[in-house]
C-alpha cells in the first residue's frame, strides 16, 4: 500500500471535489476537508490559526489517526510562548 501527498491546497480541494461525488465510507472526511481547507489563509491571525488547528484536532479524530503529532494544545502552547497570543488570566 502507498500513500499520496498531496501539499498544494489547490490542488488538494480540486481532488477532493472529483472524487467526491464517488466517496461512501470516508463521505464526512472529504466533507470536512472541503469545509476546512479554505480557512487556511496565507497571513492568519494567532487567534484563527489556533482555531483551525482546533478544528483540525477534530478532523483527525474521523481518521483515529496515529500518525498526527501536532495538537491544537501544542500550537497554542508555541503560540503562548513566542507572545503571538495573549497569556490567559483567571483574576479580575
Amino acid at each position: 500500500m502507498s500513500d499520496l501527498v498531496i501539499t498544494s491546497r489547490p490542488v488538494l480541494m480540486d481532488v477532493l471535489r472529483a472524487v467526491e461525488p464517488y466517496v461512501v465510507f470516508k463521505k464526512a472526511h472529504v466533507r470536512e476537508a472541503l469545509r476546512l481547507l479554505p480557512q487556511i489563509e496565507p497571513r492568519m491571525t494567532a487567534d484563527g490559526f489556533l482555531q483551525v488547528a482546533k478544528q483540525a484536532d477534530g478532523f483527525s479524530a474521523l481518521n483515529h489517526s496515529k500518525s498526527k503529532r501536532i495538537t491544537a494544545a501544542d500550537v497554542e502552547q508555541h503560540l503562548r510562548g513566542t507572545g503571538l497570543l495573549a497569556p490567559v488570566t483567571t483574576s479580575s
